[in-house]
């Protein structure tokens, strides 16, 4: 019996090998398959890093070089949620102004 009975091997517990394999993360795009992907520039995608639109992670590796950055799908899907056309606003009805009466002329 080992010293510490919490490192004792207990039968009854599954195995290492038969274990759930783990769910592998979804890759990223780069910048020029996002491009594609929305049919426009690589600089535009950029921009839209750039002001916040969408999010992406640098993965270049210094801070000196030339950025690299890949989309991650969450924000990909975050993005187009957000660009999503909605239903157009409803027109505000337009009340007709009756001419002011003036009661006391001059």
């Amino acid at each position: 019996m080992p010293a510490n009975p919490s490192l004792a091997i207990c039968p009854a517990a599954p195995s290492p090998a038969v274990e759930e394999p783990r769910a592998r993360p979804r890759a990223g795009l780069t910048v020029r398959d996002a491009a594609a992907r929305y049919r426009v520039s690589p600089d535009k995608i950029r921009s839209w890093i750039r002001r916040g639109e969408l999010v992406a992670i640098n993965t270049a590796d210094g801070k000196c070089r030339k950025p690299r950055f890949v989309i991650p799908p969450e924000a990909l899907e975050r993005f187009e949620r957000g660009r999503q056309a909605g239903a157009p606003p409803k027109p505000q009805r337009r009340t007709k102004r009756q001419a002011a009466i003036d009661y006391f002329p001059d």
